[in-house]
């Protein structure tokens, strides 16, 4: 029997329909979901759409500001918006949060309990150790792996040879040795030379050229003198740079401590105090 919508139906819909949800409606009316918005048309309603509050001068420069050292879900209570549009918002300005947040916020998840419950106590003992593989192995899953694993002396496609030279974007001069990652050439070259480098010792260019590894021109002198030397010889514009490269680093200090105050941890330096 076809279905008729009375005036007392067509006011409930006409109030409802724009904001509540409309399975919701459709079961309080007795209707399907289709017959429902078959309806609203006939009647000429439309669904309100939520428009999002657009991100504003202020509320990008907060997010540039705090958005290295504090969390998502404080910045968006601050500004207004969803947590996803934080985390987009931020991707696309090119923001990413401190080493030293990643680092406490990591230490902070590991240690609750969900965390805890899935991790390896102290002492575990693995299911296999001391099996061989056909005890805890089906011979198809010894077959399937072994079509897959590394064979004796297998060496990665990306590996370098020895000898192998590579120029860092700091200037310096990386060489691959034997059995081991690639190490600064002029203590390579220092220590063919004359033994090992004693702790608190660097070696020096003569010349200020970092890709000048003769032996001629490398000396070892302490890293203290080697400081001294440093700030002897620079520019007043590399002098300005280094103390405006300290007092961020300072301030990156004082912002990672005044977190772990937050959270109720030990600061790592005395610059902020607890109050």
């Amino acid at each position: 029997m076809k279905r008729v919508w009375t005036e007392e139906k067509d006011n409930l819909l006409r109030r409802h329909y724009p904001k509540r949800d409309l399975d919701w409606l459709a079961q309080r009316l007795g209707v399907t979901r289709e017959a429902l918005k078959a309806r609203a048309c006939i009647l000429g309603l439309r669904r309100k759409v939520h428009r999002r509050e657009p991100w504003t001068d202020k509320h990008l420069d907060y997010l540039r500001t705090h958005y290295a050292d504090t969390r998502a879900e404080d910045i968006a209570r601050k500004v207004h918006h969803s947590v996803q549009s934080v985390w987009r918002t931020a991707a696309r300005m090119g923001l990413k949060k401190s080493p030293e947040f990643l680092a406490q916020w990591g230490r902070l998840v590991s240690s609750t309990e969900g965390a805890k419950a899935s991790q390896f106590v102290k002492g575990h003992r693995p299911a296999n150790k001391g099996k061989r593989i056909e005890e805890f192995m089906t011979a198809e899953g010894i077959e399937n792996s072994t079509r897959t694993r590394f064979r004796k002396g297998h060496r990665p496609a990306n590996t370098r040879a020895v000898g192998t030279e590579v120029v860092h974007a700091s200037g310096y001069v990386f060489v691959k040795v034997d059995g081991g990652k690639p190490v600064l050439k002029q203590r390579h070259v220092w220590e063919k030379a004359h033994g090992p480098i004693p702790p608190g010792y660097c070696i020096r260019f003569r010349d200020g050229n970092r890709q000048n590894c003769d032996l001629s021109n490398l000396e070892m002198i302490s890293r203290g003198d080697s400081a001294r030397l440093c700030v002897k010889n620079e520019t007043p514009e590399a002098r300005r740079e280094r103390v405006a490269k300290c007092q961020v680093t300072r301030n990156k200090t004082i912002r990672r401590d005044r977190l772990r105050i937050h959270w109720g941890l030990e600061p790592y330096t005395k610059l902020v105090k607890r109050w």
